[in-house]
């Protein structure tokens, strides 16, 4: 995972959080208060470990970063319904985020997935490869 520019993910993380970030202005203060700052560090937080896990190059940090943007991304959609809740932030501007927050945990979870199945295949391989050494020493 070398380039973090080719991620289709890192490009959803980012819209999310623009999307976020020109919303947040429109938050009733009293009504949440602090919520911005909190729910602004957790949309960014996701595309920023993308971006960092791209690099890593091995798939246990890649997956753990990838884990990390999940609970960011999780922990936003806390937020975002605290402020529907609250009344601090209109229902269209919480389903426009909410929608595009969706989106990235599918991706998100999709991608931890394919990572896990591509190890699971590599240590069957490993496997078959020992059991299949085995075998010749025997005969």
């Amino acid at each position: 995972m070398s380039d973090c520019r080719n991620l289709r993910v890192l490009d959803a993380t980012e819209d999310l959080a623009a999307t976020v970030l020109s919303t947040v202005a429109a938050v009733d203060v009293f009504r949440a208060p602090g919520i911005r700052g909190q729910l602004v560090r957790a949309v960014t937080a996701i595309s920023a470990n993308i971006a960092e896990a791209a690099n890593l190059g091995t798939d246990p940090n890649f997956k753990r970063q990838l884990r990390l943007s999940l609970a960011s991304a999780n922990e936003a959609g806390s937020h975002l319904r605290v402020l529907s809740r609250t009344g601090a932030l209109g229902k269209p501007l919480i389903f426009r985020c909410e929608a595009k927050r969706i989106v990235v945990c599918k991706m998100l979870v999709s991608l931890l997935r394919a990572i896990e199945e591509r190890e699971a295949h590599r240590e069957a391989q490993q496997r078959e490869r020992l059991r299949g050494g085995r075998n010749t020493k025997r005969e």
